[in-house]
């Protein structure tokens, strides 16, 4: 069951451009928080409740299952991320027949996540009071689908093993001077991702590993050469056992 409490935030000040930070500021104003389980639906493309979200805390995907129970994964969304907010802009009339053809794909918590509930009516007025939100919005939008049409299309054309090191590029955050993984994202996962067997993503992290680009901290992967692992992205034949 969902546990709500108001956000208050203060608003950007007079005159200054309103950079990501003060977006979301501004935008979560009026918001309410969340908390979601793990591995619960929230939303799917075509939702009628009229409401997107900002991830604060955890890990969500968009993604879908087969009618055989397969997991198939389009999209991780990172801390921050404005999620859930297309139908916002399909609403005009005759968006209902669109909403049906992306019916396939949900938006699913991964792990136990915090969010900030947005409704739509909620969203109208803010862009109304500040266009720039309208801005930050579409770009975000924009943006999660360039990764997603990148994924495909690299799980299509690339080697496996530049896949990867660009996926632990793309999945780190900086933490404490050093860019990791969150624990959650195991080998397991990563091989769901990328659509490869886990033994498959094993070996090439053994061989990271062993290259110094990446450390294994308990549960956790460290990255300790981010240039390193940058190049083997696009250089993936000059990853070699050593």
């Amino acid at each position: 069951m969902e546990k709500t409490e108001k956000l208050w935030i203060l608003y950007k000040k007079d005159g200054e451009k309103m950079d990501r930070d003060r977006f979301l500021d501004f935008l979560c104003k009026d918001a309410i928080k969340i908390h979601l389980g793990k591995n619960q639906y929230f939303s799917s493309i075509n939702n009628h409740e009229n409401t997107a979200y900002c991830l604060i805390s955890g890990v969500c995907a968009l993604l879908r299952f087969t009618q055989n129970g397969e997991e198939i994964i389009y999209h991780y969304f990172k801390e921050k991320d404005v999620i859930g907010g297309v139908p916002l802009f399909l609403s005009h009339k005759g968006a209902s027949g669109i909403h049906s053809l992306y019916s396939f794909c949900s938006l699913y918590t991964k792990t136990e996540c915090e969010l900030y509930k947005l409704p739509f009516s909620v969203i109208e007025r803010k862009i109304e009071e500040e266009p720039e939100i309208g801005y930050w919005i579409s770009e975000g939008i924009s943006r999660h689908f360039m990764e997603v049409i990148s994924h495909i299309h690299a799980s299509k054309e690339d080697h496996t093993s530049g896949r990867l090191c660009r996926t632990l590029i793309e999945l780190s955050d900086k933490k404490n001077n050093q860019y990791e993984l969150q624990r959650y994202f195991t080998y397991g996962e990563l091989a769901r991702y990328l659509g490869v067997h886990s033994v498959t993503v094993s070996k090439i992290m053994l061989i990271l590993k062993k290259m110094g680009v990446i450390e294994k901290e308990g549960h956790k992967t460290v990255i300790r050469d981010m240039e390193l692992l940058e190049h083997l992205a696009e250089h993936p034949e000059d990853i070699v056992m050593v």
